[in-house]
């Protein structure tokens, strides 16, 4: 068999691995309140409307190995309802960080799952504008890929 290469080198397409790039949908504080209607819209556009589609993710500035992980939220009750809620915001429910089983836990606990106010805080750095921290989030929310 006659080699028809002459010299030139051949490109092995098994050893060639081209890795796509694909934007992640996320949400998360950028230098404006994050609102509740932009949170049910981000979820309903870009999470097809199904809660279990979308993760919470802690933000690097979380200190998850200190018992207060944020500046604000744990200065009440040890275990006491924000204390929980926060904690399975940063944590998740078992392990489990999509907001289904989070917001589900939680309304458990009289934390409303149309307006979560715990989620909300996260977010946007604070229960109110006047935190000393409000404007710096401490998670993100993240659209998981779906197998098609």
């Amino acid at each position: 068999m006659q080699n028809t290469n002459k010299g030139k080198a051949t490109k092995n397409a098994a050893s060639s691995t081209a890795v796509a790039t694909v934007a992640v949908p996320t949400l998360q504080h950028t230098g404006t309140e994050v609102t509740y209607p932009q949170l049910w819209a981000f979820i309903n556009e870009q999470g097809g409307g199904n809660l279990h589609n979308v993760q919470v993710v802690p933000l690097p500035n979380v200190q998850l190995d200190q018992a207060q992980p944020v500046p604000f939220g744990f200065n009440g009750k040890v275990g006491g309802v924000r204390h929980q809620i926060q904690t399975w915001l940063l944590t998740g429910v078992n392990g489990n960080t999509s907001l289904a089983a989070i917001l589900s836990a939680a309304s458990k606990l009289g934390h409303s799952a149309k307006r979560p106010n715990c989620l909300h805080a996260m977010l946007n750095g604070g229960y109110s504008p006047s935190s000393a921290t409000w404007g710096t989030g401490y998670v993100k929310l993240v659209v998981q890929p779906q197998a098609k």
